[in-house]
């Protein structure tokens, strides 16, 4: 099968366009933020700042929803009910210290770079040099507001990593992340990716390509994904509006797969890229949970998606979640930061950024890694 070629560049133009005129809800019914822009080497980049800090915005927008209420909710997610009452004690009182810090560091209201309301964003390894000019144009154009850049991984952007702390930004463990490269052919080895091959390319089931994705299967699309995303899991998951599958379906912002059994739509994948990176993500998938297991909506997706990171000659990464399932199928899991600039903010607030970032290099480690058994 010879999948679709995307144009990225023209596509996140068109992203910047409508978020700087129609803010962030546009694209998600949970982020409530205004959009600007900034240059860093000749490429325009968002900057999205929160009109009404909450925890309810998404995890992809809020500093809280990500550090305190996701995780949060998680730990007391995976609890027998038995213990439920137990672990929310728990998590109070792990939590509100962290709560108060995040408050005091004025990351509630934190200018975010980069930032695509997608749950992991790819960046190009910028050099130093456009990243002290970027650090230096954050200060004079925003000196009120700390700045955070999301989604950075010494796995996936080395130098990205170093120059960032180099200019005085500090790493702060976000989640874990498992990394892939479909070109290496030790991972086709593994039993789980052969038999989820099988599986894509038997005959009950038809993987539609993004040419033959209709308008009328978007609204079917967005409700397997909140099947999954919202309803299973979290509300703090990135809600996208109908907007935002007929933007992916119009300029391939996200290239749109589907799967479809007895002609109705019952998988959809996103697949994501950027101009510069040579990785490959997939911030939108979901499927029929309705429908019997043994069909394997989730593996065949899964397995459609390192298909084609392997037909673009990408690295894959596979983002966060399904620790087990990913590692089964070749991914190395990598801790991936939160990169935070506070260095030109009062006394107090450094102070409280400072304790905040210790806090969890100290803490996030081993409870992120304590999750990967679930």
């Amino acid at each position: 099968m010879k999948y679709a070629a995307a144009s990225p560049t023209l596509a996140h133009t068109l992203w910047m366009l409508s978020a700087r005129t129609r803010g962030g809800k546009h694209w998600l019914t949970n982020a409530n933020c205004e959009f600007q822009s900034i240059t860093i080497a000749e490429q325009t980049q968002p900057i999205s700042v929160q009109i009404l800090p909450s925890c309810n915005q998404s995890y992809v927008l809020s500093p809280r929803s990500a550090w305190i209420t996701y995780a949060k909710d998680e730990a007391i997610r995976h609890v027998p009910v038995k213990l439920k009452w137990l672990a929310k004690i728990g998590a109070d009182c792990l939590f509100f210290p962290l709560s108060m810090l995040l408050r005091g560091s004025g990351l509630d209201s934190a200018v975010s770079v980069g930032n695509r309301l997608i749950s992991t964003n790819l960046y190009p390894d910028w050099n130093f040099q456009e990243l002290q000019n970027l650090t230096e144009e954050l200060v004079s154009e925003y000196p009120d507001y700390p700045y955070i850049f999301r989604n950075i991984c010494t796995e996936v952007n080395p130098h990205f990593c170093n120059y960032l702390q180099k200019c005085g930004w500090t790493l702060v463990p976000a989640r874990m992340i498992y990394l892939c490269d479909p070109q290496n052919p030790a991972v086709w080895k593994h039993n789980h990716v052969k038999k989820d091959a099988r599986l894509l390319h038997s005959d009950d089931i038809q993987v539609v390509p993004p040419e033959q994705i209709k308008p009328s299967d978007l609204p079917r699309m967005r409700h397997l994904f909140r099947q999954v995303f919202m309803d299973k899991h979290s509300s703090l998951n990135p809600d996208f509006t109908d907007e935002f599958f007929e933007f992916c379906l119009e300029s391939g912002f996200l290239e749109l797969y589907g799967l479809r059994d007895k002609g109705e739509i019952v998988g959809v994948l996103g697949i994501y890229e950027y101009q510069g990176s040579d990785w490959l993500t997939t911030p939108l998938i979901g499927y029929d949970t309705t429908m019997a297991q043994e069909l394997g909506l989730y593996r065949r997706l899964m397995a459609l998606l390192l298909q084609i990171a392997k037909q673009k000659n990408k690295r894959l990464h596979y983002s966060s979640g399904a620790s087990k399932f990913k590692q089964a199928r070749a991914g190395q899991a990598c801790l991936e930061y939160t990169a935070i600039y506070s260095q030109h903010l009062n006394t107090r607030k450094k102070l409280f950024n400072q304790l905040f970032a210790k806090t969890l290099q100290y803490l996030a480690p081993k409870i992120l890694k304590k999750a990967e058994q679930y």
